[in-house]
């Protein structure tokens, strides 16, 4: 769907906009690249009109204000183009690759903290502990994140478990999983049909579903209970993982902070496992020497 169709679903059965957010809105369906790196102040000066206009205009299509819509606009724009497209389109840049590439991390947190919607995290947390069993599913680079939750959600007591394999594995282990379970989806940029055929059966199979996301247009957005979105635009021709980590970093937080001792329980009975393996070649000495009748 291009900006400009996008746009138009947006403004579906609402009252019609002043001159001014026409204007604002012709410079987002006529320049979209313009539109998802501009300030606000160079949109309301591409369209003649004041910031306040531009605001006013995010806030008609449903967001809080410019930041949340641009980031909207700046992962549609991209999520038209190839891998080799956005690469020739971040091309010309004579800094450091590094630095680049710790800059636009940077920015991209900046910008998550002014859209994030804080609520939808701790909502996604709150089903995920409150769930009898959660699996994660991803494809791609996104699979990191995923992996991340699954692991440190297990280690805190949680029944959690990742998937990035697909096919017959992840038909058997969604058959497993019972209404209230938790279903949580990664996916930014382009979406894997099995990714959002997986969503949709757990929707019907009544599962509580989770979604991060890059686009709150994402087909998988329709079909989340918790619906997450991150900016996404990596250095290169790849997307950034920084902004997911974050969120899962927030998540774990606040499962631990819902259920101090309960994750406290959990951490002494992984290290008593990790002790008894053997596992760990720094694990303290006082595991070390615990005897094994635990006293």
């Amino acid at each position: 769907m291009s900006i400009e169709a996008w746009i138009e679903s947006r403004r579906a059965g609402k009252s019609s906009v002043g001159p001014g957010a026409s204007r604002v809105l012709d410079v987002l369906t006529a320049q979209p690249r313009f539109a998802s790196y501009a300030t606000a102040r160079q949109v309301a000066d591409e369209a003649d009109v004041d910031i306040s206009t531009v605001t006013r205009t995010a806030q008609s299509l449903g967001y809080r204000g410019w930041p949340g819509l641009q980031l909207e606009i700046r992962d549609r724009y991209l999520g038209e183009l190839t891998a080799e497209e956005i690469l020739a389109d971040h091309a010309g840049d004579s800094v450091d690759p590094i630095a680049v590439a710790l800059r636009n991390d940077s920015a991209n947190l900046a910008l998550m903290a002014r859209t994030l919607d804080v609520d939808a995290v701790r909502s996604l947390a709150r089903a995920i502990r409150r769930s009898r069993r959660t699996l994660v599913i991803a494809s791609g680079s996104y699979l990191a994140p995923a992996v991340m939750l699954a692991h440190v959600g297990g280690l805190s007591g949680l029944d959690i478990d990742y998937d990035g394999v697909g096919g017959t594995r992840r038909a058997g282990l969604i058959t497993r999983m019972r209404p209230g379970d938790c279903l949580v989806v990664f996916n930014v940029w382009l979406l894997p049909r099995d990714v959002l055929r997986a969503a949709r059966l757990a929707k019907e199979r009544g599962l509580v579903t989770g979604v991060i996301t890059d686009r709150h247009s994402s087909p998988l957005a329709e079909v989340g209970d918790h619906v997450v979105v991150v900016p996404s635009e990596g250095p290169a021709h790849f997307p950034s993982l920084t902004p997911a980590m974050a969120v899962i970093n927030a998540v774990l937080n606040e499962i631990t902070a819902a259920d101090p001792d309960g994750v406290r329980v959990a951490l002494s009975e992984g290290e008593e496992i990790w002790s008894r393996l053997d596992l760990m070649e720094d694990l303290p000495e006082r595991k070390r020497r615990r005897p094994r009748d635990g006293r």
